[in-house]
C-alpha cells in the first residue's frame, strides 16, 4: 500500500510524479498552471537527493533536513531528512516520510509505508507496513504487522496483527498474540494469550482467548 497524500513538509512518495507537476510534488522547479494562466510564486520546494546520502548529524549530512532521498540514506550515527524513498540504514534513522525500509538501532518516521527493523521503532502519524524490534510504537494508527517484545498502537486503530510479550492498541481490528494483550475497544478480531483485556465499559479480562466479530 502506498500512501500518496502529502505530509506537512510537502513531497510525493513517487519521484516520477514530480516531473508532471513539480509544484505539487515538491521536486524543485516552478509551479505550473494547468489552465494556462499566470503561475504562482516560484516553487521553493526542498531538493531531492538521488542514489546516496550520508549523515553524521542533522547539521552535517548530504542533503539538508528538508530534502528527500531517493535511494540509500546512511545515518552514521544520526541523520534527519524530510523523506526517504528506498532504504535508510544506520544507528538513528529519522525521517518525515518513509517509503521503503529503515534498519537501525532507532527508527523514527512521521509516516511510513514499508518496514522498520530495529531496537526501537516509532511512527508518529500512520504506519502502513511492518515493525520488527524490541519496542514498536505506532502513535496514531497502523495497518500491518508489529512483532516485538512490546507493541503499541496509540490513539488510532490497529488493522492487522501484533505478536509479542505485551501488545496494546486503542482500537483493535485484527489479532493480538502474546502473554498480555490489551485493547481499549476490540472492534473485530481475536486476542490470544495468557491475559486478554478489553478496557472499555465492559472491562473484559479473559485467559487464553477473547474474540469479537
Amino acid at each position: 500500500m502506498m500512501l500518496l497524500r502529502e505530509i506537512s513538509d510537502g513531497f510525493s512518495a513517487l519521484p516520477q510524479a514530480a516531473a508532471v507537476d513539480p509544484a505539487v510534488c515538491r521536486f524543485g522547479g516552478e509551479p505550473t498552471d494547468p489552465e494556462g494562466g499566470e503561475t504562482a510564486e516560484p516553487d521553493l520546494a526542498p531538493p531531492f537527493v538521488p542514489v546516496l546520502a550520508v549523515g553524521v548529524c542533522p547539521s552535517f549530512q548530504i542533503g539538508a533536513d528538508d530534502a528527500t532521498v531517493y535511494g540509500l540514506g546512511l545515518s552514521l550515527p544520526h541523520a534527519n531528512w524530510a523523506g526517504v524513498v528506498g532504504i535508510e540504514a544506520g544507528f538513528v534513522n529519522d525521517v518525515g516520510f518513509l517509503a521503503g525500509i529503515q534498519a537501525g538501532l532507532v527508527n523514527l518516521a512521521d509516516e511510513a509505508t514499508g518496514l522498520q527493523i530495529g531496537l526501537f521503532n516509532e511512527v508518529d502519524v500512520l504506519l502502513g507496513g511492518a515493525q520488527i524490534g524490541v519496542l514498536n510504537r505506532a502513535v496514531h494508527g497502523a495497518t500491518g504487522l508489529q512483532v516485538g517484545l512490546f507493541n503499541g498502537v496509540g490513539n488510532g486503530t490497529l488493522r492487522g496483527v501484533q505478536i509479542g510479550l505485551v501488545n496494546a492498541a486503542s482500537q483493535l481490528c485484527g489479532v493480538q498474540i502474546g502473554l498480555l494483550n490489551g485493547a481499549t475497544t476490540l472492534v473485530s478480531g481475536v486476542q490470544l494469550g495468557g491475559v486478554n483485556m478489553e478496557l472499555n465499559e465492559t472491562r473484559i479480562v479473559l485467559p487464553l482467548v477473547n474474540a469479537t466479530f
